[in-house]
Formats: C-alpha cells, sequence, structure tokens
C-alpha cells in the first residue's frame, strides 16, 4: 500500500519523538542537539511541527497507558512507523537523526538501542550505512 508523503511526515516525527521519549526523560542535551544539528530540516520537518508531534505522541502514550504504565516500544506500534517510511535515503537520514538523539545525553539507554536496532533491522540498513 503507497505511503502518503503526510503519512511519512507523520510517521517521520513520530519516530523521532519516540527516541526522544525512549528513556523516559526528554533531557535538554536531546533538544539542543535536534537544534545543533539541525534535525527538523534534516529530515524536512518544521521544528514546530516536530515538537509538537512528540506533544501529541506523548498525550496519546499517556491516554493508551493501562495501570500506570506507559507504552513507548510497542513493537506493532514501532514496525507500523518504521512501515510508513518507504524511501531508502529518508531512512538513512532518520536513522542517523535517531543515532544522534540516542547519543546527545551522553549515553545510549538500553531502550534508545532497542529502538534504533529495531529500525536498523527493520530498513535492513548496518551501522556503517548510517554513519557513513
Amino acid at each position: 500500500m503507497p505511503t502518503s508523503g503526510r503519512d511519512t511526515r507523520n510517521a517521520i516525527s513520530r519516530l523521532i519523538g519516540l527516541t526522544l521519549m525512549a528513556d523516559g526523560e526528554l533531557a535538554d542535551g536531546e533538544l539542543a542537539a535536534l537544534d545543533r544539528h539541525d534535525i527538523p530540516a534534516l529530515i524536512g520537518l518544521n521544528r514546530d511541527a516536530l515538537l509538537q508531534s512528540v506533544v501529541d505522541l506523548s498525550r496519546e502514550l499517556l491516554d493508551e497507558s493501562s495501570g500506570g504504565r506507559v507504552a513507548v516500544l510497542d513493537p506493532a506500534h514501532i514496525d507500523a512507523l518504521l512501515d510508513a517510511v518507504p524511501n531508502p535515503q529518508q531512512r538513512v537520514l532518520v536513522a542517523r537523526a535517531m543515532l544522534v538523539l540516542s547519543k546527545s545525553d551522553g549515553t545510549i539507554s538500553p531502550p534508545e538501542h532497542s529502538l534504533f536496532r529495531r529500525a536498523l533491522t527493520r530498513w535492513h540498513l548496518t551501522l556503517d550505512d548510517v554513519v557513513s
């Protein structure tokens, strides 16, 4: 099924949002990295729209939470978002952004690592594809 540009932009912004929220903390370093590396422009999104998407995603995840637990890294949800980015060049750019943001607070947490690895696997990318 073809994906519209709007669906792709929405999926990309949500993947960035999940990366920012994966470790349960939206750190100042992550937001600074967003600007320092001009990630919104890199992935073809407006900064304000990207941040609004993160806020919307946070609300949705809270609304869907059960028993006080928020399922930020639900595999089916992540796979659907990853599949909504069909363009190989966009996939590499998004993976780069995910890696930069994951590393921006000095350490890649296990949830950030899991999300990044899932993207690489689903998109058939290697770390060399992303960092070269």
